[in-house]
């Protein structure tokens, strides 16, 4: 089955009075700012955005998104696949004033004239879904590193009493 990708620009605010939902993909390699910071530009993001407005008559942007991302471990300086699921509601608003106003529920995402960028939206959510210091789990390491050795076996074995010396001192002394 073919992939159906998304458009590259919506008018948010009739997409939300029409309650509109697109569901697709988007080209992982043609995020400009989300590149640098993987070690391949491969792959798809899978989408599903709805729209809609609620009771109190905002408009919002509802979305659910995953993506297997290729970050460098910084362990060990590999590659390894990093997935993200994401989900994220966002009140669609024109200005910074109304963004003050916006309920706690949402995050702003304010839209200067009528077009939206659905792949700028996206791209800031795995951007901000990518982790501070990216690295795979210890135990999915291929090579063992020195220290994680060390910590190990330092744990299984029973450490010596530092105090053991004078516990023999006074043993000697009391004789």
């Amino acid at each position: 089955m073919p992939k159906e990708y998304l458009p590259l620009k919506v008018d948010p605010f009739r997409f939300a009075d029409n309650a509109t939902r697109l569901h697709g993909s988007l080209l992982i390699k043609n995020m400009e700012r989300l590149c640098p910071s993987l070690v391949a530009d491969s792959g798809n993001a899978e989408i599903d955005i709805q729209f809609g407005v609620d009771g109190h008559g905002i408009r919002f942007l509802r979305g659910a998104l995953t993506a297997h991302l290729a970050l460098q471990c910084q362990r060990c300086m590999e590659a390894f696949d990093y997935e993200i699921t994401s989900d994220f509601l966002l009140g669609i608003i024109q200005t910074e004033e109304e963004a003050t106003d916006l309920s706690k529920t949402y995050d702003p995402l304010i839209v200067k004239g009528n077009d939206l960028f659905i792949q700028d939206v996206i791209e800031d959510e795995l951007i901000i879904s990518l982790p501070i210091v990216p690295m795979h789990a210890l135990k999915d390491y291929k090579v063992m590193l020195p220290l994680a050795a060390e910590s190990n076996t330092a744990a299984d074995e029973e450490k010596e009493n530092p105090f053991k010396v004078i516990k023999l001192l006074r043993a000697k002394r009391d004789k």
